[in-house]
């Protein structure tokens, strides 16, 4: 079954909003990573294969040679993609916007503080 890309992210957004939080920078880059795979894996019909990115049409998780720090702000971590950014906190909290900075996320970390409450 292969679903839309914006559908796919619709529902990428769903499952992440419902999962409980999480209580550190490692487990938020996992979740998100975890959440996107299985949604790509269950609906995009596209097998995982990151070095085809840039042509396959699947989404993939953000990648250490797009982390990049957040000026003023050294406990959140920004992740460059095509059309968004995802900023993750050090406490877990979650953050995904558009390029033209629609918020289509925000989830606080287990300490209850969203990514720019830090």
């Amino acid at each position: 079954m292969v679903v839309a890309k914006e559908d796919r992210l619709r529902e990428l957004l769903r499952r992440l909003a419902a999962v409980p939080a999480a209580n550190d920078f490692g487990s938020a880059r996992f979740l998100l990573a975890a959440t996107l795979n299985a949604v790509e894996d269950e609906l995009s019909g596209v097998p995982f294969a990151p070095e085809r990115w840039q042509t396959d049409g699947r989404m993939y998780p953000p990648q250490d040679d797009s982390r990049r720090d957040v000026p003023g702000i050294p406990n959140v971590k920004r992740f460059r993609s095509r059309a968004h950014n995802t900023y993750i906190g050090m406490n877990g909290a979650i953050e995904i916007r558009t390029i033209g900075g629609d918020v289509l996320l925000s989830r606080a970390g287990v300490d209850g503080r969203t990514v720019w409450e830090q």
